[in-house]
């Protein structure tokens, strides 16, 4: 058993895919289809940094100050003549300069129009992204990024779309350390649709599996592999969306064969109250959400490129509640359970079931899975005899893995994923 209160940490570097949370929605290189299945070659490359910025009013006098992060995803398109797939997050909170209205934003779902260089030390990205304002999402909302020298960012956001709420001039930033030095590689003589030539090269195949009912998953694995481990992944309460499809290729590249599943009947959410019916729906019939995830891990394990006694089951929020209820109900013995912040069972018969080691992630302050809750879990695993590391954030909320949320915590997100890659790599 390990159960630690994680504080502080030094990661190298911040390694997203954007779980959870709202990647991108270039699927250009993605089948979508039961019948089709695509091959792409990439290596993410992450860029990342934060936002420091005044914004000024008409008369330009300083009016808001604006602050956050943001991360920027970039591989490589379905081939070389193709734009990069580029995945971009930002939060920015705003204050007055008053200290007044202070409140935050959201960008996501960016989608690339077009990449280019101006001179050999700047960057520029086109496109459109959607971009959570008081009102609600608004989405095709125009959007220029500049790098300038490896070391700052310009973000132009709208402005008609959203009526100037960020002014009429960029938002800017700066880049990480480590990013600046992605960028000086690329001075060198790549351009942001080109892999490093040292970079490992990885090929993946994905499709649209129909592998329950009518339950279409998203299959991803790296090409030509054989004896692969398998992650049945599970959804957030949004369903299966995009999000999910890409931390699924974030895994598989890897070395993990992975299924993301769907309980929701091809539906997708993009308001909450529909979310809360749809996952409230499932749980209604539980019966029906575990007969479906059984058939997930028959489906995998029926593939000849994997090893059918190395199948772990991943999922967040709903999900990882979802993870947990397979672990206790499953047709077959799993070889891991991955819980981020999903609802627990803390009873010690019932926990006796596992046999296998059980991964679980935690915010202190998320209050739909308390603390006392945790500690009640992993003690009844201790005392079960099961395996488990239990790690507990300190300062974060429900959701803190998910970019698109208000409690979206980045260090945090980047080194529990570490953790359960490492986790996946000793048990799997």
């Amino acid at each position: 058993m390990q159960r630690l209160l994680v504080m502080a940490f030094v990661l190298p570097a911040l390694v997203l895919a954007l779980p959870l949370g709202m990647a991108g929605n270039n699927t250009t290189a993605f089948a979508q289809s039961s019948a089709e299945s695509v091959m792409h070659v990439a290596s993410p490359t992450i860029l990342k940094g934060s936002i420091a910025n005044v914004q000024l009013d008409s008369e330009g006098n300083p009016e808001w100050i604006e602050s956050g992060f943001w991360v920027l995803r970039l591989r490589q398109g379905a081939t070389d003549s193709d734009l990069p797939l580029a995945n971009l997050v930002a939060r920015i909170s705003m204050v007055r300069v008053d200290g007044t209205a202070a409140h935050g934003h959201t960008i996501h779902n960016f989608t690339l129009t077009n990449a280019a260089m101006e001179g050999n030390t700047t960057h520029v990205f086109d496109g459109t992204a959607t971009v959570a304002i008081r009102d609600g999402p608004v989405s095709g909302v125009p959007m220029k990024i500049k790098i300038f020298n490896g070391a700052a960012i310009a973000m132009w956001i709208g402005p008609n779309r959203i009526d100037s709420h960020f002014g009429t001039n960029p938002v800017y930033g700066t880049l990480t350390e480590s990013s600046s030095a992605v960028i000086a590689v690329m001075r060198e003589g790549m351009a942001m649709n080109e892999r490093p030539a040292n970079a490992s090269s990885i090929v993946l195949e994905s499709s649209s599996v129909n592998y329950y009912g009518d339950a279409t998953g998203y299959l991803v694995y790296p090409q030509n592999g054989t004896g692969l481990p398998a992650v049945i992944m599970i959804h957030e309460w949004w369903g299966l969306n995009q999000n999910i499809k890409n931390m699924a290729e974030q895994l598989a590249y890897e070395g993990y064969a992975v299924l993301a599943v769907d309980l929701y009947d091809g539906e997708v959410a993009t308001e909450s109250s529909r979310a809360g019916q749809l996952a409230g729906s499932v749980r209604d019939y539980p019966d029906e959400a575990v007969n479906n995830l059984n058939a997930a891990v028959e489906h995998v394990s029926s593939l000849q490129n994997v090893n059918s006694l190395r199948i772990a089951s991943l999922g967040w929020c709903f999900g990882g509640g979802q993870s947990l209820q397979l672990a206790l109900n499953t047709e077959k013995p799993l070889a891991a359970t991955v819980i981020y912040y999903g609802t627990l069972v803390t009873n010690q018969t019932d926990l006796a079931e596992i046999t296998w080691p059980v991964l679980g992630v935690f915010g202190s302050s998320d209050q739909s899975i308390p603390v006392d809750t945790v500690n009640q879990f992993g003690a009844a695993l201790d005392a079960s005899g099961v395996t488990n590391e239990i790690y507990i954030y300190e300062g974060v909320g429900h959701a803190f893995a998910n970019p698109s949320g208000d409690n979206y915590a980045p260090k945090e997100t980047a080194d529990a994923w570490e953790k359960t890659l490492a986790f996946l790599s000793r048990y799997v």
